[in-house]
């Protein structure tokens, strides 16, 4: 397959595994776009140097910086890809448990963004979350 008939990614969250992610992605042929609300590491995506230490994040980002964007915007993600890797933090809650608060922000404004595009479009939970959550209460946050 070229990049051409390769679907288009939005990965959702840019830290320490989800800019990881898109570099890889982008440098096995896909388009990539990332979706942060960090500016910094927005800005930093698009400059092509992260501020994220892991070994060579950054080369992999300069060798295949025409496939590989970021944005704040969660229509301009939705609308330039095909799938959605949500990738963001799941920190234990009070309780031990993983929360999910991250996620569902993340779900809310996809399920926002994806009620404007036409077509079908795969959004794929990445992050780690306690088992159920994904057909309870994350299913919902997209849909609502």
């Amino acid at each position: 397959m070229t990049s051409a008939t390769l679907p288009r990614v939005s990965v959702v969250g840019l830290g320490k595994l989800g800019a990881p992610l898109a570099a890889v992605l982008a440098s096995r042929g896909f388009t990539v776009i990332g979706l942060d609300v960090s500016k910094v590491l927005v800005d930093s995506l698009n400059a092509g140097k992260m501020p994220i230490v892991e070994p060579q994040l950054n080369e992999l980002i300069a060798a295949n910086k025409e496939r590989l964007s970021a944005t704040l915007d969660p229509n301009e993600a939705i609308q330039k890809s095909d799938a959605s890797f949500v990738i963001v933090p799941t920190p234990s809650d009070s309780t031990g448990f993983f929360s999910n608060r991250f996620v569902l922000q993340a779900m809310e404004s996809l399920g926002k963004a994806l009620r404007n595009k036409k077509g079908y479009h795969m959004v794929n939970i990445t992050s780690t979350v306690m088992p159920g959550s994904t057909g309870g209460e994350i299913k919902a946050a997209l849909e609502a």
